[in-house]
């Protein structure tokens, strides 16, 4: 969680949530892939802005990277399968 690949997997999971949102943009129904794209986008940033792939030093920095790096490696099957439900019509 703590190195530059960690880092690029964020910068990709990132990348593909921002696509995700794009494209159910203007349709109906994925409320599961939207709320899990929202959260997930915001984890991306958060650990981006604590340099959680720069290996920080301070304590508190690396606590409070573990939630969105969590968030970030739970991602792909998360928006997976909000994508599964939204286009089962839920």
């Amino acid at each position: 969680m703590f190195t530059a690949e960690c880092g690029s997997a964020a910068k990709a999971t990132g990348a593909d949530t921002s696509f995700a949102l794009k494209q159910i943009e203007h349709h109906e129904g994925f409320a599961t892939l939207r709320s899990v794209a929202k959260k997930l986008r915001s984890a991306v940033a958060r650990y981006q802005q604590l340099g959680c792939a720069s290996d920080p030093t301070e304590a508190s920095t690396r606590h409070a990277c573990l939630e969105p790096a969590a968030l970030i490696a739970q991602g792909f099957p998360d928006l997976r399968d909000g994508a599964d439900l939204g286009l089962g019509g839920v």
